[in-house]
């Protein structure tokens, strides 16, 4: 019983901490997620391709639901 109860506030614990220190990360970014690159310039981010290329996809994406 007391085993049980121990594990049970043990995994609230954790599941706690895990929602304090993992977020999800924001649509506009997702882009800069995959790609994996740690850390970029202002000028490489604003040119990025792909950063581009998925903001216009958000961006229709988001159009086509509130339709």
């Amino acid at each position: 019983m007391v085993d049980e109860q121990n594990r049970n506030r043990l995994k609230r614990l954790l599941q706690d901490i895990s929602q304090r220190i993992i977020q999800d990360v924001p649509p506009e970014l997702d882009a800069c997620e995959i790609c994996r690159k740690t850390e970029c310039s202002q000028d490489e981010w604003i040119m990025c391709e792909n950063r581009i290329a998925h903001a216009k996809c958000l961006e229709a994406f988001q159009n086509k639901i509130r339709s």
